[in-house]
């Protein structure tokens, strides 16, 4: 696991080498969720990198010096949430699916006009074994059937 949240590598270094399993970029602004969800990751065999919050993700997905396979992002942050993170990544076309988690019971995911591809939305407090389920399913292009997994409309 490696992290840029403002008390790490100012620089950002990333690993100059492809890691061996899919990458997975978690984005939290609470250490102890990031903690956890990245240890349930790593034990699944994903490699993991930690932001705070959607700048910091903007800016290890712009450096292109690791293939993120997938953005698992809370909504809501600081400076940047998860909702403008998903939409600053679609606007760049950038071929990385987002998965969105949250806590909040009444979080807007904005319909696009144009009936858009939904954005799963893993609904906190999970196990890490549906997180694991979900990210295999979310990875492999299937739909989750889990009950903590909601299908929402795409941020526009």
């Amino acid at each position: 696991m490696m992290g840029l949240d403002g008390e790490g590598d100012a620089k950002g270094q990333l690993p100059a080498q492809r890691a061996v399993g899919p990458i997975i970029l978690v984005v939290d602004d609470s250490p102890a969720i990031r903690r956890i969800v990245a240890r349930a990751l790593t034990d699944a065999r994903y490699e993991v990198l930690e932001a705070e919050d959607g700048v910091l993700a903007l800016q290890i997905l712009e450096c292109g010096g690791v293939d993120i396979d997938l953005v698992l992002t809370d909504i809501k942050m600081p400076r940047l949430d998860g909702l403008e993170l998903g939409r600053r990544i679609a606007a760049r076309k950038w071929r990385v699916p987002v998965l969105y988690m949250s806590g909040g019971l009444g979080d807007p995911i904005v319909a696009d006009g144009a009936g858009a591809p939904v954005a799963p939305l893993l609904r906190k407090p999970f196990s890490m074994g549906t997180l694991v389920d979900i990210v295999d399913r979310v990875l492999l292009g299937r739909p989750a059937r889990q009950p903590a997994l909601e299908e929402r409309p795409a941020p526009v």
